[in-house]
């Protein structure tokens, strides 16, 4: 299951990064669980949907162990009661897929 999308960037010392979280927004304690700075320049939001598109910031060297937390963020959704969460990443994901490969075809 993928969670989460490294982004182009042409920024030298940090790095973008898409993922799926929840409304209430369940990555960030993992984040400062673990002592991860992260900035947030954007977020995207289907009306009626729990689930957010976050655009996250992260310092290269920061880069292993972010990916590494949003690793853990399909357990503790599961934990939270978020049974529906992998099936989102999945659907997501499919969307992403057939949207590239619309553009190479």
């Amino acid at each position: 299951m993928t969670n989460f999308w490294k982004l182009r960037d042409f920024r030298p010392f940090s790095v973008l990064y898409a993922y799926i979280d929840h409304e209430d927004y369940l990555a960030d304690a993992l984040f400062i669980q673990e002592q991860i700075p992260v900035r947030f320049p954007k977020e995207m939001v289907k009306k009626g949907e729990p689930y957010h598109v976050i655009f996250g910031r992260v310092r290269k060297k920061d880069c292993d162990r972010f990916e590494k937390v949003l690793e853990k963020l399909p357990d503790k959704m599961l934990l939270c009661g978020h049974t529906d969460y992998e099936d989102f990443c999945n659907d997501i994901a499919k969307l992403i897929r057939d949207g590239l490969e619309e553009n190479v075809a």
